[in-house]
């Protein structure tokens, strides 16, 4: 049976350049970092070299790298980090209502457990958070707003920059923005963001491997305590050899971000133009969004039977952000303010510069084929 994996947004295969070099590094750097033999220095000399080369392509400090074991640790440090840390300044916190779990989990936890009050924002009619939306609910104890560049489930792309601007020059508030699907898929700007969480596997890097950025006037309250690793942020032995790859993962990433921007413009172009020639599918997926991320509805089968008939045929797709697949109704596709029916018969379709138009049509084929099963 052929094999059609269109689930890239929620992981991709590991690139040939790292899966090589993980190998290679395994076999022979396996020593604990922090200790003070010459092997265990030169590996720790590896990992601060990539430290130094994922700053320079983000355009940041070394010293505002922190290694994580992904983006959800990341979001997780980030915004309890900051809560706990600043509740004596304020307790009031901003953030979008189709967040990733990471992050509305950690506001519930701050709400629940802390006392925090945490103001959920709506996107708007084109699926974005704009800066007017956070200019309306933005007070004196604000200390951080929290919004994602690129939402995981629609691809809907938001103004972070012109948001972080807007708060860093107008509140006392720290932003904090989850930048998990837009690396390596639209150009990444920290200027004035204060916190920013990027994950590998996204970009075709290993798994249990990220960083928080951290800029140098932001103190976090530690969630792991332990050594001094990560400026005494996150303790634990070093995944060394995971942290060395990240540079490599992000180098690879940003360079075919440059080179195939054309042909994933293509792709999204040419499945939503045949998606569009269905008259059971609706596309949930609004503009601006990343090309990458289409979002759709099928009036004929709800998500489980779709995703059950197309996996059937070796073909891979998600309903819902990966992290969300074992619940009923995508949050997100409710913030949006689609009915029920729309949202249990949603599907993600996400795809890389790997796919083809052949493996779209592919794609098409069947999807029709299945719909005149059941239709």
């Amino acid at each position: 049976m052929r094999k059609l994996y269109l689930d890239c947004a929620s992981t991709t295969k590991v690139h040939p350049e790292i899966y090589n070099a993980y190998i290679k590094l395994l076999a022979d750097e396996y020593y604990n970092v922090d200790a003070l033999y010459d092997d265990a220095t030169k590996v720790k000399s590896m990992m601060e070299k990539s430290r130094d080369a994922i700053a320079k392509m983000l355009n940041i400090k070394s010293d505002e790298i922190i290694f994580t074991s992904g983006s959800s640790e990341a979001n997780s440090t980030a915004i309890k980090g900051v809560a706990l840390k600043y509740q004596s300044v304020g307790k009031h916190i901003i953030t979008s209502a189709y967040e990733h779990a990471s992050v509305l989990n950690a506001m519930q936890q701050l709400e629940n457990d802390f006392g925090f009050e945490v103001t959920y924002l709506k996107p708007n009619k084109q699926g974005i958070i704009s800066v007017e939306m956070v200019k309306n609910v933005i007070k004196d104890n604000t200390i951080l707003v929290s919004i994602m560049h690129v939402n995981n489930e629609i691809g809907a792309i938001n103004p972070v920059e012109q948001i972080a601007h807007y708060v860093k020059y107008n509140s006392k508030a720290f932003m904090h923005v989850d930048e998990t699907q837009a690396i390596g898929k639209l150009p990444i700007n920290l200027k004035d963001i204060d916190l920013a969480s990027i994950s590998a596997h996204k970009i075709e890097g290993l798994k249990g491997s990220g960083i928080l950025v951290k800029k140098k006037h932001v103190n976090l309250l530690p969630l792991i305590n332990g050594g001094q690793q990560e400026q005494n942020l996150r303790g634990g032995t070093s995944n060394s050899l995971v942290n060395i790859l990240f540079a490599k993962t992000l180098r690879i990433a940003f360079e075919n971000q440059l080179k195939y921007h054309e042909k994933m413009i293509e792709l999204h172009d040419h499945l939503l133009a045949m998606l569009k020639n269905i008259p059971q599918i609706t596309i949930n997926s609004l503009e601006p969004s990343v090309p990458s991320i289409i979002n759709i509805s099928c009036s004929s089968l709800t998500s489980e039977v779709m995703l059950n008939a197309l996996n059937a045929r070796g073909i891979m797709v998600s309903a819902l952000s990966t992290c969300h697949s074992k619940m009923n109704t995508s949050h997100v596709l409710e913030s949006l303010g689609y009915d029920y029916q729309r949202i249990i018969h949603s599907l993600r379709i996400s795809f890389d510069y790997h796919t083809t138009i052949d493996d779209l049509d592919y794609f098409i084929k069947n999807l029709k084929e299945i719909i005149n099963i059941y239709d």
